[in-house]
């Protein structure tokens, strides 16, 4: 019976080798289209990354740029109510106008960091309002500044302003040059004129320059600094011999026969001490428009960023 018996081959590497190699022959088309599917995915663009960088840009950088920007704001409204008025600006009502600006500048802070918290639950009305404040304060700004001349009449402290309120209302500018002349503006170079000759006039304060001399054009020979004569040969200076285009050098001839050696009189009386009042005054008013010039352009584009950061982001996500 064993002889009888018979052996069957086993073709069990054969069949191994065939399903290896089946096995490889459909892991190869994966393998490719694995490859091709993470090639596709290299060439798309980051939108994680893109959406991190807004959601840093929305709620980190820019509202902390904003917040910096309005502190300056509040800086320059505590400086304004602390500030020292000048001599005599309160017969022009100015120091009113200061507190004024200041309260103001308190107050668009206070609108500012508002909008700020309030920019994901209404970002649409905090940028509407904050259009509106900061543009006001452009407007404003540029009057002050000079850059407006049509509207720098209806502010006071700018320059179209003074203008109506000195050089053309002689009884405001009467109780000015009182006030001038008893504050003691021209005391100091009364009592102790100084000896060297000529005076460097420009490192005068403008109402000194305007108010206790005579103006250069007169082309006057000193005694003191308060005490000058004509020369005998030389009348007041010609039309031609001045510069075009300078206004005050044409007002000047008058302020030639105003000029008096008189300690009471000098020249108070003079458009040159006019100006020289106006310049003195006015120049914190004019550095007011250029920072609210800067700060309103800033702060309107921050806040536009920010709205448009906010609104991708709820867009995307």
């Amino acid at each position: 019976m064993a002889d009888n018996a018979q052996v069957v081959p086993v073709e069990e590497p054969a069949a191994t080798a065939t399903a290896t190699a089946t096995a490889t022959a459909t892991t190869e088309p994966e393998a490719k289209s694995s490859d091709q599917m993470e090639s596709q995915s290299d060439n798309k663009p980051p939108v994680g990354t893109l959406m991190a960088l807004v959601n840093i840009l929305a709620a980190g950088v820019l509202p902390i740029f904003t917040f910096v920007l309005s502190l300056t704001l509040l800086g320059y409204a505590v400086w304004l109510l602390y500030m020292r008025s000048y001599d005599c600006e309160d017969i022009l009502g100015l120091p009113r106008v200061q507190t004024l600006a200041s309260v103001g500048l308190l107050a668009v802070f206070v609108v500012s960091n508002a909008a700020l918290f309030l920019r994901r639950k209404f970002p649409m009305p905090a940028l509407v309002v904050m259009v509106v404040v900061l543009l006001l304060m452009l407007f404003i700004g540029l009057a002050y500044a000079g850059v407006n001349e049509m509207q720098s009449r209806r502010f006071p402290a700018t320059r179209m302003w003074f203008k109506l309120k000195i050089m053309d209302d002689q009884e405001t500018w009467n109780n000015i040059k009182s006030c001038v002349y008893d504050k003691g503006a021209c005391n100091d170079l009364i009592y102790g004129s100084p000896n060297e000759k000529p005076y460097n006039r420009r490192k005068m304060p403008p109402i000194k320059n305007g108010c206790c001399m005579p103006p250069e054009t007169c082309n006057m020979d000193a005694i003191n600094a308060t005490f000058w004569y004509r020369r005998k040969d030389e009348g007041p200076p010609s039309s031609m011999n001045l510069m075009y285009g300078d206004e005050m050098m044409v007002e000047r001839i008058s302020d030639c026969q105003l000029w008096r050696n008189d300690w009471s009189i000098l020249c108070y009386d003079c458009r040159s001490c006019k100006f020289g009042f106006i310049r003195s005054v006015r120049r914190k008013w004019w550095q007011l428009g250029i920072f609210l010039i800067v700060i309103s352009i800033l702060l309107l584009m921050s806040h536009l960023l920010i709205f448009l950061a906010t609104f991708w982001e709820r867009f995307k996500g």
